[in-house]
């Protein structure tokens, strides 16, 4: 295995031994911190420099973002669906956020990125800033239980009832329970897409049963087995559903 495989590896499995990376949504080394004054300085002011910038970093030190291989679908679902109003949980580092603000082409259409995360909140305002798409992405601090009331507001703000598209990227155990709370509100609806990351790796049963087995006839649901973020040997998926 090459220098920088072996860095890249060693670096996400002392993430995924840390707990602080499951209790406060960083690696708890400063490496997401270091990421921001990287991309602050060496990418250029605009949504691609930025994504590779970050995807280049996360070559050395793993970064828990979308990536570039699942990025390729959620682009895909993105522009089959073509959304104004978007929910994201979970942003991290920013990566996603812009990823998909920067795809958002109808007059006002905005993501509204929620992460628990103050420090994480503060980054991904800073990445979005240096991309330029501050105008299409308000990131919202808290968890969703906490927070449905100013989401609600935000949405409604953008002449919308319920969200056209909702990236579930945060923790997986929260999948069915925050889905369940936006449904109980309203937030989603006919033809919203609920686009879940890291179906595999580590997984959401609970999320996965919900949408493929015991409420299946309320959506039309796509898995697409594909590669976990940045560590090619390692399988994962995402699910793809259509609110009926």
């Amino acid at each position: 295995m090459a220098p920088e495989a072996l860095t890249r590896t060693w670096t996400f499995l002392t993430a995924m031994a840390s707990s602080t990376l499951w209790r406060e949504g960083q690696a708890g080394d400063g490496r997401e911190q270091e990421l921001l004054q990287h991309v602050l300085k060496v990418a250029e002011k605009n949504p691609q420099s930025v994504m590779k910038t970050i995807d280049q970093y996360a070559q050395r030190s793993w970064l828990m973002n979308i990536g570039e291989d699942k990025g390729l679908i959620l682009d895909q679902a993105l522009t089959d669906r073509k959304p104004k109003a978007v929910l994201e949980l979970g942003a991290y580092v920013g990566y996603s956020a812009v990823r998909i603000s920067s795809q958002l082409d109808q007059p006002g259409a905005t993501v509204i990125s929620l992460e628990m995360s103050a420090d994480n909140s503060n980054i991904t305002r800073q990445v979005v800033a240096h991309a330029g798409l501050s105008d299409k992405v308000q990131v919202v601090e808290g968890i969703l239980k906490d927070k449905v009331e100013e989401i609600t507001r935000l949405l409604h703000e953008l002449d919308a009832k319920t969200f056209d598209f909702v990236f579930l990227d945060h923790d997986k155990n929260f999948y069915l329970s925050d889905f369940l709370i936006l449904k109980e509100h309203g937030l989603v609806g006919k033809g919203t897409v609920v686009f879940a990351d890291n179906m595999k790796i580590p997984g959401s049963p609970l999320y996965r049963e919900y949408v493929l087995k015991t409420n299946a006839d309320d959506f039309d649901t796509v898995e697409h087995k594909t590669r976990f973020e940045y560590l090619r040997w390692l399988p994962d998926s995402v699910i793809i559903s259509t609110c009926k």
